[in-house]
């Protein structure tokens, strides 16, 4: 018997249904299924019947329920007792800020920078790395990352959302791409090449690719999950990555970010995503001064001489 088995049956019990129960806890009907049917077979007999479109109690899930309410209760004020005591560490061990983006050229230099300016300006000690989607929200639902800066919006459960600027897409070339002459490109200078795409990236929030297709980008988009075969897209199949317009990103002379016309270009939003409900004073802080220093944090980075290189 565990917790998960019981916080199932009492949703169950209380909905009087396995789907509507599966639907509140975010699990498969399957999930809850079988999860009642382990718990019936330790207690040796059934907990439901069902009845029409839904289920009711048997004498013994009648019998049982007021006990294992008082478990699932007993269990989450556990869990916030101790989710209240991570947030007082948190709040004095300062800012954690996961960057949502593969590991780039220079990530390491920028989020140092970042982080002594932000540690600086809201005179609380702050943390800025980058993690790709999943991870980083594993880390802000485990109270390990503090908010997540996501360049497009994410819709995750119990996360708020909020734009705290826009940025424009760029178009990340090879040295020695056939378009790498040209200052700006346009979808249709675009259209012959193919485009990278990661599961684990463009799966997760809507990404600058995302926004660019909806726009009219026509390229066809190649599946890569390995830094060989980035690689391989940019340098054998001339291949380009959508990103952000800064030239911070640059890795001359191997490749280079170029300008997207502005006919093609939508301003995509970065966002701050935190838990709901987090109500930490330096998350607010921290909304209010990105809001109003993103434009010189993106001139300092789109300045080719500004972080240095490798």
């Amino acid at each position: 018997m565990n917790i998960r088995q019981l916080r199932f049956f009492e949703e169950a019990a209380r909905r009087g249904s396995f789907s509507a129960a599966a639907l509140a806890q975010h699990v498969t009907v399957q999930a809850v299924s079988k999860s009642i049917s382990e718990l019936e077979d330790e207690l040796g007999d059934r907990l439901f019947e069902r009845s029409g479109k839904g289920v009711v109690l048997t004498p013994l899930g009648a019998a049982i329920l007021d006990p294992a309410q008082k478990a699932v209760a007993s269990f989450d004020a556990v869990g916030a007792v101790a989710e209240s005591w991570r947030r007082v560490e948190n709040a004095r061990s300062g800012l954690r800020i996961a960057l949502v983006t593969p590991p780039f050229a220079k990530h390491q230099l920028v989020c140092g920078l970042i982080s002594r300016l932000l540690s600086h300006t809201l005179d609380v000690s702050t943390e800025v790395s980058v993690s790709l989607g999943p991870d980083a929200l594993a880390g802000l639902r485990a109270g390990t990352v503090d908010a997540l800066v996501t360049i497009g919006r994410l819709d995750a459960p119990h996360c708020a959302c909020s734009t705290i600027g826009t940025v424009s897409p760029g178009v990340f070339l090879g040295g020695s791409h056939p378009l790498a002459h040209k200052r700006t490109l346009t979808f249709e200078d675009l259209r012959p090449y193919p485009v990278l795409r990661s599961e684990a990236v463009d799966g997760f929030n809507d990404t600058i690719l995302a926004s660019c297709q909806r726009r009219g980008l026509a390229s066809v988009p190649v599946d890569v999950s390995t830094d060989a075969e980035v690689v391989d897209l940019l340098e054998r199949r001339q291949g380009f990555i959508m990103s952000v317009h800064l030239k911070a990103l640059s890795v001359r002379p191997f490749a280079v970010i170029h300008e997207l016309d502005p006919a093609d270009a939508v301003p995509v939003p970065v966002c701050l995503v935190t838990l709901e409900g987090a109500t930490r004073p330096e998350i607010e802080r921290l909304k209010g001064l990105v809001r109003g220093e993103l434009p010189l944090l993106k001139r300092l980075l789109d300045s080719e001489g500004s972080v240095g290189s490798y």
